[in-house]
């Protein structure tokens, strides 16, 4: 297992360790308010998962959030694509202290609830998945989501 999360993590680390974009790449507007999408990939248990995140102008409050994958178990890890779970993520914050904390943890286990969603039950790797994949990608947007200028 733990050869496992090593590959899992170091796959999302070069993945995901790309420079911050341009405002221009990321922004888009919903109903005349600004809202900013993220694209977001990492691994599950069988495959590639991946999707987007969408912040409100505030750069830390969730829109809405997408994900999909290419081979993950249906009934368990494959529930990532499926609307209760994106649902879960609808409101939550970004950033904590400046640190992402948007995440996922195991089912029943949440701790920071305006950060956190519960994980899909035997659905754990993918879960931890979707927790890595985020925080990794995510991660290479701090500076701007960190930044109050428009640019």
């Amino acid at each position: 297992m733990k050869i496992l999360y090593f590959f899992l993590f170091s796959f999302l680390f070069i993945a995901c360790n790309t420079p911050v974009i341009n405002k221009n790449d990321v922004v888009a507007e919903v109903n005349g308010e600004t809202k900013y999408v993220f694209p977001v990939y990492g691994a599950g248990l069988w495959g590639a998962i991946w999707g987007y995140v969408a912040l409100n102008s505030d750069k830390d409050t969730v829109y809405g959030v997408y994900f999909s994958h290419a081979s993950e178990t249906p009934g368990l890890g494959a529930e990532i694509a499926g609307q209760h779970f994106q649902d879960e993520f609808l409101g939550k914050k970004t950033l904590d202290n400046g640190e992402v904390a948007l995440g996922v943890v195991k089912n029943g286990k949440v701790e920071k609830p305006d950060y956190q969603v519960d994980g899909i039950s035997g659905g754990t790797i993918t879960s931890v998945g979707v927790d890595a994949m985020l925080k990794a990608c995510l991660n290479s947007y701090k500076s701007f989501l960190t930044n109050n200028d428009e640019e």
